[in-house]
């Protein structure tokens, strides 16, 4: 009997997470992380002046055209109508400089989405983050052109200073608002914050693996003798915290597992800030739980019972 019985399975487009049945269940979870990027992106725009909108814009039409490119180039089904390159661009964008160099942000993209999404296979089966992995690999590349100008609210004349992570003295309150030297969608928290409770709303993700982040880091830093506050609302922690530890692909898939990627993200994190040169620690940081998702994954596999 039981093998006369064999119902029709939909086949999983994916091999490994997100496991998408269809195309527009991935256009629709892109879409509410393009949503919850917005409150960002509106005040990047105030923060920093015209100049911010254009350099997302750019980033954006660049990581869709390097898709298109090479789908186009190799025979590809073309992947762009699912917008997962335009979250890359964009997430891509919101760690640059306001007036970083348009020609290398396009060097950026293409590392982004030729190398360390399509040359992987696509979505959902790279290994690390495609955006975390080009921006690193882009500072590494124009580390000089790494400077941050200063707010246009703050200075209508131009200049560049430090970042609240180097300098130590921007205030909680300008940290919140975005008052502050940084990259295009990182230093407003409060924007952060919206665009976190819009996907948590929305159930796109879950608050266990940015809890985890934010908890430990702060809890790190506290008992380090840092001001555990001032670390989390600096240096783009609440953007790596809440959308590259959050990424569907590249971070575990259970609640357990994120649980897990938040403490060690967060506790690297800490370690590179406070005892090591090594810049970036964010991105390091994620890249680095990128590669022991898997490990994670499968140290916590539920099994079934015998």
């Amino acid at each position: 009997m039981a093998e006369d019985f064999k119902p029709e399975i939909a086949e999983l487009k994916q091999l490994s997470a997100p496991f998408i049945r269809e195309e527009n269940s991935t256009s629709k979870i892109m879409t509410h992380v393009l949503i919850s990027l917005l409150p960002s992106l509106a005040l990047s725009g105030i923060i920093f002046g015209g100049d911010a909108l254009m350099h997302v814009g750019f980033c954006i039409l660049t990581s869709i055209f390097w898709e298109w490119l090479y789908c186009l180039i190799l025979k590809k089904k073309k992947t762009t109508t699912d917008l997962s390159a335009a979250v890359t661009g964009m997430l891509f964008a919101y760690t640059l400089p306001a007036d970083f160099p348009y020609w290398k942000a396009a060097v950026g993209t293409f590392i982004s989405i030729v190398i360390f999404k399509q040359l992987f296979g696509g979505i959902g089966r790279n290994v690390l983050n495609p955006a975390v992995a080009g921006r690193l690999a882009t500072y590494f590349l124009f580390r000089s052109s790494f400077v941050y100008p200063l707010p246009v609210l703050l200075s209508s004349d131009g200049g560049h200073a430090e970042t609240s992570l180097q300098s130590g003295f921007d205030t909680y309150g300008d940290m919140m608002l975005g008052r502050v030297c940084g990259g295009l969608g990182e230093v407003s928290v409060i924007a952060i914050l919206t665009g976190l409770l819009y996907l948590v709303a929305m159930r796109v993700i879950s608050l266990h693996e940015p809890l985890a982040f934010a908890g430990t880091v702060i809890l790190f830093s506290y008992i380090s003798g840092n001001d555990g506050l001032y670390q989390i609302l600096a240096g783009g922690t609440l953007l790596a915290a809440v959308y590259f530890g959050s990424d569907y692909t590249t971070t575990p898939m259970t609640s357990l597992g994120k649980l897990i990627f938040g403490f060690l993200a967060g506790g690297i994190v800490c370690t590179l800030r406070f005892f090591t040169p090594i810049p970036e620690a964010n991105l390091v940081a994620i890249l680095i739980m990128n590669l022991l998702t898997l490990v994670i994954d499968r140290f916590i596999e539920t099994k079934p019972r015998a």
